[in-house]
């Protein structure tokens, strides 16, 4: 993927940030081989430096053209949250298997929501680990606002019962906090998670 200089500024000044990019404008897939959606590549290169996850900026792209996101990424590895399975990625044996589509409408929804932070997927893999207790979810929007309030979108769906649909819920984020975690120290599950906490 070859970004043009005028491309760079323009997705820099939408982002508002100030000097994400390096001098070559050359970007390579970080994920293994073959695989399933748009291609990802992690360039904020300051952030190689710290221990995931951390919160990044990714440069996505496919024959439809490229965009550039800040979200989280993956809690073992310098990809993005819910990275493909066969990746080499140490976490990828703790993390539940359990996956789930949504619709393109509730994808182009948590799209367009005001204040989103993150861009919306289809394909979305349960954050919990293996062998977790109650539904599957997955982290699908966050809404932070300048007031610092923010609300966060869950896609959830049964463990079970694979003929009942994925929901959408509005859920609090796990109030739990460690020093040096994360950007925030906050775990990355809703309130009330089974198991342990994911920072």
């Amino acid at each position: 993927m070859t970004l043009t200089l005028q491309e760079q500024l323009a997705m820099t000044a939408e982002a508002d940030i100030p000097d994400v990019w390096d001098d070559d404008a050359s970007f390579g897939c970080q994920l293994r081989g073959s695989h399933s959606g748009r291609h990802v590549a992690f360039i904020d290169h300051l952030a190689w430096d710290e221990d995931p996850p951390v919160m990044t900026y990714w440069l996505w792209w496919d024959a439809s053209g490229h965009t550039l996101t800040r979200a989280s990424s993956c809690s073992g590895c310098h990809l993005p949250q819910g990275h493909p399975t066969d990746s080499g990625c140490s976490a990828d044996a703790e993390q539940c298997t359990a996956e789930t589509d949504i619709t393109d409408s509730d994808r182009a929804m948590l799209e367009n929501l005001a204040d989103a932070v993150h861009e919306a997927e289809t394909h979305h893999r349960c954050q919990y680990t293996a062998d977790h207790g109650g539904p599957h979810v997955r982290l699908a929007q966050s809404q932070d606002r300048a007031d610092n309030t923010s609300t966060a979108w869950w896609v959830c769906w049964p463990t079970s019962d694979t003929s009942r649909p994925y929901a959408l819920s509005v859920m609090r984020e796990c109030p739990a906090t460690a020093a040096a975690a994360n950007d925030d120290g906050l775990c990355l599950h809703p309130a009330g998670h089974p198991g342990s906490h994911l920072f």
